[in-house]
């Protein structure tokens, strides 16, 4: 699951910075400014998508986890860590899709109803920041959980 996290963390990130660079250049050449919008969008979702995989990972090897201790007989402790990991990982994924959420609504107002184009720019950047953040909170944790599977194994 590491490798394809930092697969995926990275398009994200990638995807993010694109989109961003986009967005400046788009400034100078309004011609870009409706690629700008589509990539903000085909982003927004990529974002989502990644910290869902995320999710799905938590969900699926604390699944998993109290599985194997009920049939190889281990002690129920073992698997208490993976809350912790879990706990450590959803909202700071939540934040992360949330801000990503929030900078493409404020895109779509500056777009269409003239907000200023300030707070557009200054999410973005906060977008990419939060990102960069959560992406090494999840990876700890990804980390660890994968260290708990491997004792249990």
């Amino acid at each position: 699951m590491i490798s394809l996290f930092l697969g995926l963390t990275a398009f994200n990130l990638i995807c993010l910075a694109l989109t961003a660079i986009l967005g400046y250049t788009s400034m100078t050449r309004p011609a870009l400014a409706d690629l700008h919008v589509l990539l903000g969008a085909m982003t927004t979702l990529a974002c989502c998508a990644v910290h869902c995989i995320v999710f799905t990972y938590f969900i699926a090897t604390a699944k998993w986890l109290q599985q194997a201790t009920t049939v190889k007989h281990l002690d129920p402790a073992l698997i208490q860590p993976t809350r912790s990991f879990k706990a450590q990982a959803f909202p700071a994924a939540i934040a992360a899709m949330t801000i990503v959420f929030l900078t493409a609504i404020c895109g779509a107002a500056v777009a269409n109803y003239g907000l200023n184009l300030i707070w557009h720019h200054l999410l973005a950047l906060f977008s990419l920041t939060v990102n960069l953040f959560v992406a090494v909170i999840e990876f700890r944790a990804i980390r660890r959980n994968a260290s708990l599977i491997d004792r249990v194994l």
